[in-house]
Order: structure tokens, then sequence, then C-alpha cells
């Protein structure tokens, strides 16, 4: 795969789907014109050092449907805290701190990210 190419596959953009006769399912914007297209028979063929396994494009298509299915999966916070509450704490304290730091930050920031999206400033 081009560099450009590898970087969308591993951030689940698109992905291939060893069950569909391993079309390419891209799941944003299509700059590179490959949804729809087939996977290239040397990287199906068992006997080439090319090859793409199933078990592999399959999960990677799994992640892939489950990275962009939207507001699917992400654990719901309550934002009511008790005045003198000790936020930080309570927030680092559980499960999910990392999540509900990224959705403290984002409502914070007057909704200009959402969770999952945060960018580097």
């Amino acid at each position: 795969m081009k560099p450009t190419i590898h970087e969308l596959f591993d951030g689940f953009y698109f992905s291939i789907n060893p069950d569909d006769g391993y079309k390419i399912i891209c799941f944003d914007e299509d700059n590179e014109g490959i949804d729809g297209r087939i996977l290239d028979r040397v990287c199906r063929d068992p006997n080439s050092d090319r090859c793409a396994r199933d078990e592999l494009l399959r999960w990677h298509f799994r992640q892939a449907v489950l990275a962009n299915m939207r507001e699917a999966g992400e654990p719901s916070f309550e934002t009511d805290f008790p005045p003198g509450s000790d936020i930080m704490g309570d927030i680092l304290s559980r499960p999910t701190a990392a999540k509900r730091m990224e959705a403290e930050l984002s409502s914070r920031l007057c909704g200009c990210f959402s969770p999952g999206s945060v960018q580097s400033l």
C-alpha cells in the first residue's frame, strides 16, 4: 500500500470485507477512488508473500465498522456535580477516566470537538 493509503487503512477510514468478495468499503470521503474496488488477487493468494490473511481482514473490517458508527458504544456521563465536589478526583477514579476527560474537555470547549475526535492544537 502507498503510505497515504496505509494511513487511511490504519485509521479505519476504509477496510476490506473478505466476506463480500474482498470489496473495499470506504467509511469517509473516497479521495483515492478505491471504494467498491476489489482487493488485488496477489493479496488474496495464500501462496503469495503479499497475501492478507482473511482473519486479519475480517477483524479490521469489524473494527472499522465499530469505529465509524455514530454515537454507538460511547459511555454516557452525568454532568451535574454537587458544589464543592472534587470533579477531577471523581473523573480520574472511574474506569472510564480517559473517555470522561475527553467528554468534559469537549463540552467545555464550546462543543468544538466531539468525543473521539480531539485533535492536536
